[in-house]
């Protein structure tokens, strides 16, 4: 990807811009906060709730309603993602990291205990121009198992749950027809600002483009022996 060096006004206008489209984004199934610190998020104190210091909110605390695996089998209906904006220095050129807290560790691919979620290469395909909430509503179908039925399987670092996917789901999210939070009517007004490098915004989601086809090989010191923590992906 071609560097970029974003200007600080223009790193809050779309800090302040993603604080506004996730704050409209709240709903039942995907419970938003924002936070200044990791230490507030923590402790749920302080919470930005105006978006006059929409440009202060780099950590948000994301509670999911929705059915998701914890073992072959067995559901848990909550699951609590902290989105750190800057863990990788340049957002939203880089993207954020994604930790489970607090909450069961899905039994998912995408999942494991430690290690950041798996979001694959989506944010990287943007660019700077995927939203924060369009990777809410990724992690959503991530929990939801919601993946294309026509891809013959996927990356990720449980091996067993990649299996139960294909063979027991039958390729089918675990919740089909699940309605996820849609991006508001701002997102397509004339925008305040840009992300210097192509249009920031569109129509058609990059959320569910399929991923890449899974290379079935243990990788030798991942965290379990059916799982591959590598990240390889098929052109």
């Amino acid at each position: 990807m071609e560097s970029h060096n974003l200007e600080l006004d223009d790193i809050q206008s779309r800090l302040r811009f993603d604080y506004q489209v996730v704050s409209l984004m709240n709903s039942p199934l995907m419970g938003v906060q924002a936070f200044r610190d990791v230490d507030d998020l923590k402790a749920r104190h302080n919470p930005i709730t105006n978006i006059d210091e929409g440009h202060l909110a780099t950590h948000y605390r994301v509670d999911y309603h929705l059915r998701t695996l914890v073992n072959a089998g067995e559901y848990s209906r909550l699951t609590t993602v902290h989105f750190d904006l800057f863990a990788n220095n340049n957002y939203p050129l880089t993207e954020p990291s994604c930790f489970v807290i607090e909450t069961p560790m899905p039994w998912s691919p995408h999942f494991w205990a430690g290690y950041p979620i798996c979001i694959g290469d989506i944010w990287e395909q943007g660019e700077g121009t995927m939203l924060l909430g369009q990777l809410f509503v990724h992690i959503a179908k991530l929990l939801n198992f919601d993946e294309p039925a026509h891809t013959p399987g996927y990356e990720g670092y449980n091996g067993e749950a990649i299996e139960y996917w294909e063979t027991t789901l039958n390729r089918q999210p675990i919740t089909p027809g699940l309605i996820y939070p849609k991006l508001p009517d701002l997102v397509y007004a004339p925008l305040p600002t840009a992300v210097p490098v192509r249009p920031l915004f569109a129509r058609k989601s990059v959320i569910g483009a399929p991923p890449p086809l899974i290379r079935r090989r243990v990788i030798a010191g991942t965290p379990d022996s059916s799982a591959k923590i590598t990240i390889r992906r098929s052109q």
